[in-house]
């Protein structure tokens, strides 16, 4: 395709500069309330912050400012009229030049629906957020208006829901919006659904999760949706998406390759020549990211010093490789790590566990025992974490009763309560950091079962030791107690949840939340079992003993409190991190290396999460060899 007939686009750069969070006006707009006026603020600061500063304007196409031709391809969605011979679609046709993708956008009408395709590196991802950053600046004129949401669909691969559940629950983990909050707005079509990497989605599922697409379109006509995906992978599925117009986002031509390399002068002269001399390596560089990243894998190499090019898939892994190796000499960079093999392997494993758990953002604080790759891993951290709360549980109750009683008694009540602990903690699976603090009944009475049957293990033991040494009826009252005492904390723990919206801006956020989560429930419970301590003294009319079993209570409340309402959940999450760490898949300080990766430029940093620069990047160190990753 000639320049003539071949649509660009040209993007502003500097458009979203001017949109700043306390420049919204002072008051809301009168058909909103004060509080949801507020939630859209923080629901906008978060998506500008974390996809529109944090990813569009530090990708490396971005820096390139290589522009993007747009071609319309509607033969690549469903239509009531496509298998009609009279109607039949034309097909790739360019927009007229100047044409944006917000204009076409723009007058597909209400209930706009969208599909980007490209080839790998083309630049949909970016096309994507270049629209969904045009769409926030209107809301400083109008914010009632739907608010656009960047998600990735590889995460409906876990559950499989359909979409509006998937929606609500990726909106909570993602920006941390209530699921009741996200069920609302999705309900009464409040966002611009922003659906990034269809292609991403596990191949088994992927016809699958477009047929939930298409039903979701269905039953949420007014809802504004985005869909991209890599047109080779999304030409064979199955089905075609229902939405109202397809663009195909187009290499670049020749032309615009050349007049980049020129532009960059002297640096890479022999990447021009070689690229004069090779149509096959040009071709390849027809994806801006590629020719992004050959600009930095090459920049100042002679001609004599290139790879074989006979060979494009050879070539590619040779690229990265490069490129990788000229990172690591990256200068200006406030991190360092000596071991470049090494830092090669940590990626590696990890690009690995997230293709595996249908990941694009990477968080600390999701790390789950299923990264394990065999079962005996799992069993053995799954004992370890469990042992660890129970000596954690067991040694505070003994030391408690202890200095308070006997030490004889001190040390059955601390075998019983570490036991107790250990079983319910083998009961739990995964690592569900406690991050919030607001009551919701439905969540508390969906916790009931757990609950229960924690408080029935815990009541058990207390009532046995107890009924040993002080008789049956006090066995019996203290079992009642122990699982009162068990079951109540936990469904109250379990009902509350946190505000509305938050932001999630550190690496490992969700793990200290949990932390200062468990020291609030280990003050409340521990006045709670004081003053069960108390009551439970003028019940066997004991009063000058009070302040002994008071202080007790106080203790082993506190403990208990703070361990079910996030202590538990860190020691879990710590004891998976210490194995990862001596099994050497990855280092001490996890957050240090992640924030050094991404002054390489192998990630960049999403919030409180990291993503790496680009899929095919990614997918390069997943598919490394054994003998290229484990340092020797």
């Amino acid at each position: 395709m000639t320049a003539d007939n071949k649509n660009i686009v040209t993007y502003n750069t500097n458009v979203f500069s001017t949109l700043d969070i306390e420049q919204f006006p002072a008051r809301p707009s009168q058909q909103l309330s004060q509080q949801e006026y507020r939630w859209r603020q923080v629901l906008v600061q978060n998506v500008k912050h974390y996809w529109i500063e944090g990813v569009l304007e530090r990708s490396l196409h971005n820096q390139a400012l290589i522009e993007l031709g747009l071609e319309k391809r509607n033969q690549a969605v469903a239509s009531p009229i496509s298998g009609v011979k009279e109607f039949a679609q034309e097909a790739g046709r360019p927009f007229p030049e100047g044409t944006q993708a917000t204009d076409i956008f723009d007058k597909l009408g209400a209930g706009r629906t969208l599909l980007i395709l490209g080839e790998p590196g083309a630049g949909k991802t970016t096309t994507l957020l270049k629209l969904a950053k045009t769409l926030l600046t209107r809301i400083r004129d109008d914010f009632s208006q739907p608010i656009p949401v960047i998600l990735n669909l590889s995460s409906w691969a876990k559950k499989r829901q359909p979409i509006a559940k998937w929606l609500v629950q990726d909106l909570y983990e993602t920006f941390q919006v209530s699921k009741a909050l996200g069920t609302t707005w999705s309900k009464e079509k409040q966002l611009t659904l922003c659906l990034d990497g269809l292609d991403e989605v596990a191949v088994q599922y992927r016809n699958a999760c477009l047929q939930a697409l298409n039903h979701f379109l269905q039953t949420h006509g007014r809802t504004e949706v985005i869909v991209c995906s890599r047109i080779r992978d999304y030409e064979k599925l199955s089905e075609r998406l229902r939405v109202r117009c397809a663009i195909y986002v187009q290499p670049l031509t020749a032309q615009q390759i050349d007049r980049y390399l020129e532009q960059a002068g002297e640096q890479l002269v022999a990447l021009h020549a070689v690229f004069s001399r090779n149509p096959e390596i040009r071709k390849f560089a027809a994806s801006p990211l590629i020719l992004s990243v050959m600009s930095l894998a090459y920049q100042g190499y002679s001609i004599g010093t290139f790879p074989d090019m006979s060979n494009t898939k050879a070539f590619r892994q040779s690229l990265f490789n490069t490129y990788i190796n000229r990172m690591f000499q990256r200068r200006g960079t406030t991190h360092h790590y000596e071991d470049d093999q090494q830092t090669k392997y940590w990626l590696s494993w990890m690009s690995e566990r997230m293709i595996q758990a249908s990941q694009t953002v990477f968080f600390i604080e999701n790390i789950q025992p299923s990264w394990l790759q065999t079962q005996v891993q799992k069993l053995r951290n799954q004992l370890e974490s469990s042992l660890i709360v129970g000596l954690v549980v067991g040694l505070t109750v003994g030391l408690t009763v202890g200095l308070m009683d006997e030490l004889f008694i001190g040390i059955i009540y601390g075998l019983s309560a570490g036991l107790s602990a250990s079983l319910v903690d083998l009961t739990v699976v995964g690592i569900t950091p406690v991050e919030t603090l607001k009551w919701s009944w439905t969540a508390a009475i969906t916790s009931l079962r757990i609950g229960l049957r924690s408080g029935l293990i815990i009541g058990l033991f207390c009532g046995l030791g107890s009924g040993l040494f002080f008789g049956l009826m006090t066995g019996v009252v203290l079992s009642l107690i122990g699982t009162l005492g068990c079951m109540l904390p936990l469904i109250v723990i379990c009902g509350l949840r946190g505000p509305e919206m938050g932001n999630k801006t550190m690496p490992n956020q969700g793990v200290w939340k949990s932390a200062h989560n468990a020291g609030i429930f280990t003050l409340i419970f521990g006045l709670v079992g004081g003053l069960t301590g108390w009551l439970l003294d003028i019940w066997l009319d004991n009063l000058l003993g009070s302040l002994n079993h008071s202080v007790t209570g106080t203790l082993m409340g506190g403990l208990a409190g703070g361990m079910m309402g996030g202590a538990s959940a860190c020691l879990r999450h710590f004891s998976l991190r210490f194995r990862l760490y001596q099994m050497g898949h990855i280092p001490w300080n996890y957050a240090r290396f992640l924030d050094y990766a991404a002054e390489r430029l192998f990630l960049q940093k999403v919030g409180g999460g990291y993503i790496f620069i680009h899929r095919m990047l990614l997918e390069h160190f997943a598919q490394m060899t054994l003998e290229q990753k484990r340092p020797q």
